[in-house]
């Protein structure tokens, strides 16, 4: 095999690493250095120092809450505790924790499309349940299930159309 060819695949196989870490979000929580060490999150708050082998919950500190730039005149959102909440710059993810998942579900899907949002898929099931909603201006997906990290929550991953 060529040098030059050898190169191409390589630089084919980078390529495709690096969407690959992109598009399943590796990388992308927006941090910036804090003064004392570690990252510090959108909130300011200080994260744990990534040297000393954090948890995965440990890993979003900083990132609790409703991030500022959510648009929640759009996108209703159910009530309850949001322990981890980030903007993506196309996007937000917000994690709401809740303590009937069925019901929970039902009332995010009953809130999106009151908000004059339609219902592409909405299946729910004993492990879990899964909407799809879309509007002029958003796509919003709702997955309502019991998590290792947040026990039962109903995740809402928003995504701007367009």
């Amino acid at each position: 095999m060529s040098g030059a060819r050898m190169r191409c695949g390589a630089a084919a196989v980078g390529i495709v690493f690096a969407a690959s870490l992109v598009l399943t979000g590796c990388s992308i929580l927006p941090s910036a250095p804090a003064a004392t060490g570690g990252t510090a999150g959108p909130s300011g708050s200080q994260a744990s120092d990534p040297t000393s082998g954090p948890t995965q919950i440990d890993a979003v500190q900083g990132f609790e809450g409703m991030p500022a730039t959510f648009p929640v005149s759009d996108v209703p959102i159910i009530a309850g505790d949001i322990p981890f909440g980030i903007d993506l710059g196309t996007g937000w993810t917000v994690i709401v924790k809740v303590s009937d998942l069925t019901a929970a579900f039902t009332d995010a899907g009953d809130k999106l499309k009151a908000a004059g949002y339609t219902a592409q898929v909405e299946q729910a099931g004993d492990s879990g349940s899964f909407g799809d909603y879309l509007s002029d201006k958003y796509q919003v997906q709702v997955t309502a299930q019991n998590t290792q990290d947040y026990g039962p929550s109903v995740t809402y991953v928003v995504v701007l159309q367009g």
